[in-house]
């Protein structure tokens, strides 16, 4: 009996060895750390397989046991990835664009040489302000002087405003205006005293005309001064330097302070020339015809627009031999000379307007 106890004891103890071997054991979820190594254990080099989820099947013998939960096995930090540096592509040189030149004003509107001059005149009541602009751009700027626009020439790499100052003009400091940017520029006028004259006229109503008379001047000097006036434009060709319209002598030079019979009257605002009646007459540069007509003091007169508020006056004609809206060229004949009008014997009135300003012809001659 005791063998077989023992026999029997054997065969239980040899089954239980076997069902260890098959059911896992049951075991508390792993930690989301590393596990430990226990001495007799190497390192793992590789990841620890996956455990499988099914549950392993039992034998006959065994009795059904319920699935044991996995421990949560610890989600592997993913390295950032991080995309292949490519070498960089060679950078290529800016394309520089071709210089182009800059575009540079029409000669039309370059400072003769022979006006060049002008920034040496003082500045007077009836003469020329040379005033530098320090603009370089290629077009012309605005520029205005008692709201009026005023002539702009190039000279050496910038804008210059030629001024015409009136023979009413207070000395002292002036300054023109740029209509674009509203800076001003600043220039000095300084005083001036012409030379009297003195006249003898027989005809009593050219020294104090009726009332007729009056209204035919008033009506008159509104034409003149819309003549003057006329609509800003740029032209072709230079407006200055002026030629002399006819070669003679200077009979009255700009500016005298005139008395007719002992009266004193308006100074004189043009260049007389004494010449034989019948003379021809020169346009002094070239330019629209804005204006013909036989006036009380001036005669038969002739005016041209020259561009840029450059406008001339012929008066005292014989005869005219253009009419209103008329080109004429550089030297072209408009008349002849005459003594029509207040005038004491043949000869040609000459006046020279700048921004609708009366101003010495002499200034802006050839």
């Amino acid at each position: 009996m005791m063998i077989q106890f023992d026999k029997g004891l054997m065969i239980g103890l040899s089954a239980l060895v076997c069902v260890s071997c098959v059911t896992p054991p049951i075991s508390q979820p792993q930690p989301t750390t590393q596990p430990t190594i226990t001495p007799d254990e190497k390192p793992q080099t590789r990841p620890l397989p996956t455990v499988p989820t099914t549950p392993s099947t039992t034998t006959p013998d065994q009795a059904p046991t319920a699935p044991v939960p996995e421990p949560a096995s610890p989600s592997p930090v993913q390295p950032s990835v991080r995309p292949p540096i490519s070498p960089p592509e060679p950078i290529s040189p800016p394309s520089t664009p071709e210089s182009k030149p800059k575009p540079k004003p029409s000669p039309a509107l370059r400072v003769p040489a022979s006006v060049v001059s002008l920034r040496k005149t003082t500045a007077v009541p009836g003469g020329v302000a040379w005033v530098p602009l320090g603009i370089q751009s290629a077009i012309p700027p605005k520029i205005k002087y008692k709201q009026r626009r005023v002539l702009v020439l190039h000279h050496k790499q910038q804008w210059i405003a030629l001024v015409g100052i009136p023979l009413s003009a207070k000395t002292g400091r002036h300054s023109v205006v740029n209509q674009e940017t509203g800076k001003r520029y600043t220039f000095k006028v300084k005083a001036k005293k012409y030379k009297a004259q003195y006249i003898k006229l027989k005809n009593k109503r050219l020294v104090n005309p009726t009332s007729k008379d009056l209204k035919r001047i008033r009506r008159e000097r509104k034409l003149m001064k819309a003549a003057f006036a006329s609509r800003w434009r740029i032209s072709s060709t230079q407006p200055l330097p002026l030629t002399q319209p006819v070669r003679g002598r200077l009979s009255s030079p700009f500016g005298l302070r005139r008395y007719f019979n002992g009266q004193a009257r308006n100074p004189h605002t043009g260049l007389d020339i004494a010449v034989p009646q019948g003379t021809p007459i020169a346009a002094a540069a070239s330019g629209k015809v804005v204006k013909t007509g036989h006036y009380f003091y001036t005669g038969k007169t002739v005016m041209i627009d020259h561009g840029q508020k450059v406008v001339t006056l012929y008066g005292h004609l014989n005869t005219i031999a253009v009419s209103v809206g008329q080109e004429v060229k550089r030297g072209q004949k408009i008349g002849t000379v005459g003594k029509t009008g207040r005038a004491t014997g043949p000869h040609l009135h000459w006046s020279v307007s700048l921004n609708q300003t009366l101003i010495d012809p002499k200034l802006v001659m050839q």
